[in-house]
């Protein structure tokens, strides 16, 4: 029987708050740190006001912010709700959009209400690394699993805005579409992700003219044909090059992915057993991550939420356990101040080492789903 002391840390509505209350003294706290803590937060707002303008969303403006703005049209137009507010605001509710979307998502997951509170406590700290940074992750993360909870209830129109959505306000939050492939309904559900692209691609037409806009997606995807690999990121590529000194052209190694992603689809016979649904989404949120040359350390938010769901609704043995002791060490604590700044600098970032424990477990995630064996073939 649990403690009665402690079973409020099991309760949904108290995990609410702590999650609400963390958010908002994170936010300050940037806030009152100066503009360079919050040089993300800057270039979204900012990018609304360019597109007002007619100004191009992808030049630098180095007078406002030292980045570049990397995302679509339609998302510098969602950010005007944010952007209009004065910045302490601003800063609160789109780490709290984000914060609490990823809350909602977990918390419609089908599976056990204890689960869902272990996964929300888990992922905490990775999350305040991504709000630190005031990115999109958390969000992007959110749609992915939504679109997961809407096919599993059948609801395809909010499972193609959810697509949709994930692919203007971060481009590869379109993997939410890959579950395409383990649900009936298919047509239902690419018409109505098709329909919800066109729509959000055409709000910015509400304020500029369309030619504006098509001339803004050019930029955009000009950007986004010549964005480098971040120099501090974390991926397979990374890996690869300071691991092993292996320099292969990104692209092969990611379609090199894909395959490996799609090859636990031959088992058609096993899409209609939830859990193996449950793992082939586990699988597309930790893709997205290990397979980004762009990956940064608040990128895996999207990542740990995988590996979290991953472990919380399987069966824990001596390797899943370790698994996730090393997830939580070197993914989600090594960028806090519990870990010395010299051995992040000379050895989590230069060897990648916040990567390893998610590639590991895609791995994992991936034998499992080629192994599996659900209920119709025990029954065989």
């Amino acid at each position: 029987m649990p403690d009665r002391r402690i079973s409020f840390l099991s309760n949904l509505t108290f995990l609410f708050c702590a999650y609400f209350i963390i958010t908002v003294i994170i936010s300050i706290h940037r806030y009152m740190l100066g503009p360079s803590h919050y040089g993300n937060y800057l270039i979204f707002k900012n990018s609304f006001f360019h597109l007002m303008a007619g100004k191009d969303l992808y030049a630098l403006y180095p007078d406002l912010h030292i980045d570049l703005f990397k995302y679509s049209p339609t998302f510098a137009v969602f950010f005007s709700l944010f952007a209009i507010m004065p910045d302490y605001i601003g800063m609160i509710l789109w780490n709290l959009f984000n914060g609490l979307a990823l809350f909602f998502a977990v918390k419609m997951i089908p599976v056990e209400g204890n689960k869902k509170v272990y996964i929300l406590w888990f992922i905490l700290i990775e999350l305040i690394t991504s709000m630190q940074n005031y990115q999109s992750n958390a969000l992007t993360a959110s749609l992915i699993i939504f679109v997961f909870v809407f096919l599993e209830r059948k609801n395809f129109w909010m499972a193609g805005i959810s697509v949709a959505a994930g692919f203007y306000i971060k481009l590869f939050g379109i993997l939410g579409a890959f579950l395409w492939f383990i649900y009936p309904g298919k047509i239902k559900f690419f018409l109505s992700s098709l329909s919800a692209v066109i729509a959000l691609f055409a709000v910015p037409m509400l304020f500029v003219s369309p030619e504006a806009i098509i001339d803004s997606y050019t930029s955009w995807f000009n950007l986004i044909s010549m964005d480098s690999s971040h120099e501090l990121n974390h991926s397979v590529m990374s890996i690869m090059s300071n691991w092993f000194g292996v320099n292969i052209n990104k692209t092969w190694i990611q379609v090199a992915g894909i395959i490996l992603l799609w090859i636990p689809l031959w088992k058609r016979n096993q899409f209609q057993d939830e859990k193996f649904r449950l793992l082939f989404l586990c699988s597309i949120l930790i893709w997205g991550v290990i397979f980004n040359h762009k990956a940064e350390s608040a990128t895996y938010i999207i990542a740990v939420i995988g590996c979290a769901i991953w472990f919380f609704t399987s069966e824990k043995s001596t390797l899943e356990k370790s698994l996730i002791i090393l997830l939580f060490i070197l993914t989600c604590l090594s960028p806090t101040d519990l870990f010395p700044k010299t051995i992040r600098e000379n050895y989590i970032v230069p060897y990648s080492l916040k990567a390893i424990p998610s590639v590991f477990i895609w791995i994992k995630i991936q034998y499992e789903l080629l192994t599996f064996r659900g209920i119709t073939e025990k029954m065989n």
